[in-house]
């Protein structure tokens, strides 16, 4: 568990979630596999100006234009909006630095398509050098998404160990307590990492 912290905390470009996972062959007590939120291979940040443009803004609804619109005057102080709005706003966007779903107050798992960031529970298991039947993950945050959950249990990941903390979707629980990986969740104040 230590390790996928310092993944989660050092290695991650997410600006929302700071989750790593590391992915263990109990047989031989060695690591295999890794990974940490973030976008796919090649791809723009969702910082970058170019990913604002051509999939974060594309995607918003008029009510959510007008809501970065809005955040926009505040930040900058002033009563209109800019001529040319959405090369601008990008602009602006990219130099806050922040998660763009979290601009527009959504929190995790709400309108994830705005994002095109890869869980890290999935980057680990497609980075897998060998097959995932009986091996063993370490996640660094609560019991993984819906998604997660069934890419862990088609991949054949034996036991998932993760922090025990409000889920992010409750009905992942009901994957694992039905499918073939077992689920570990350990307490943060008494977790002792080495």
């Amino acid at each position: 568990m230590g390790l996928a912290k310092v993944i989660a905390e050092d290695q991650n470009p997410c600006l929302s979630r700071k989750v790593g996972v590391v992915v263990v062959d109990s047989a031989t007590n060695g690591i295999v596999g890794a990974g940490y939120n973030g976008p796919p291979e090649n791809t723009p940040h969702c910082t970058d100006v170019e990913f604002l443009e051509h999939f974060f803004w594309p995607q918003l609804s008029q009510r959510e234009i007008m809501q970065v619109l809005a955040y926009y005057r505040n930040v900058k102080d002033i009563d209109r909006n800019p001529i040319n709005h959405s090369k601008q706003i990008c602009e602006f966007l990219s130099d806050c630095n922040k998660c763009p779903r979290n601009i527009l107050g959504y929190s995790s798992g709400q309108r994830p398509e705005l994002c095109s960031c890869q869980h890290a529970e999935r980057n680990a298991l497609n980075k897998l050098p060998i097959p995932a039947n009986g091996l063993t993950m370490f996640c660094w945050c609560g019991v993984p998404c819906i998604q997660c959950a069934g890419s862990i249990i088609n991949a054949g990941i034996k036991e998932v160990h993760c922090l025990k903390q409000q889920d992010y979707q409750s009905v992942s629980r009901w994957l694992f307590d039905h499918g073939n990986t077992s689920l570990v969740e350990h307490d943060l104040p008494t977790l002792e990492l080495e």
